[in-house]
């Protein structure tokens, strides 16, 4: 039997659902469809994710009514947002891959220069090295990873010392807090 693509898809999350639940039964001590929302982080271990301790607090803060426990609705919805926060980054590295050829792990920016000048819209190179100018926070003439997913509208890595910046991480995280309600 030959499977389309979508029935493949469909049968990998079944699995993936099929496993989540595995996990979410094993912390359900009193068998009720609930689990502690103290046993979240171990739960998703259990599942295969590794979430911060601060990962976990927005997590439960976002969903929890007060209950202080977690029906498996509420898990999937977790796993689901944590899967696609590790969707993003993945894409973040490919992409990454893609630009930087060296073995040192960084772009250099006339690299960088060359293909975006030679993308669909044609960025001036005056745009181009404003950007640059702003992404290459060392000053080194080459683009870290981190400093590429800020380009690419991520959170630093490291939150910088700088009091600005961090004013502008800030309202960035709250704007998109807010969008998310």
């Amino acid at each position: 039997m030959v499977l389309n693509r979508k029935e493949a898809a469909d049968q990998e999350k079944l699995k993936e659902v099929k496993s989540y639940r595995e996990a979410f039964d094993h912390y359900d001590w009193t068998k009720n469809g609930t689990i502690p929302i103290k046993d979240l982080q171990i739960c998703m271990r259990r599942a295969g994710q590794n979430p911060t301790d601060i990962e976990v607090h927005d997590m439960i803060n976002k969903i929890d009514n007060g209950s202080g426990v977690l029906d498996f609705e509420d898990f999937l919805l977790v796993m689901g947002e944590k899967n696609r926060e590790t969707d993003i980054e993945i894409h973040f590295k490919d992409t990454f891959r893609a630009f930087s050829k060296d073995q040192d792990g960084c772009i250099p920016a006339d690299e960088l220069k060359f293909v975006m000048n030679h993308l669909p819209g044609k960025v001036g190179f005056e745009e181009i090295d404003e950007m640059i100018k702003i992404v290459d926070r060392n000053g080194d003439g080459r683009i870290s990873y981190s400093e590429f997913r800020v380009m690419m509208g991520a959170f630093p890595l490291i939150i910088p010392d700088d009091p600005v910046m961090k004013m502008k991480i800030e309202e960035k995280a709250l704007g998109m807090m807010r969008n998310e309600k």
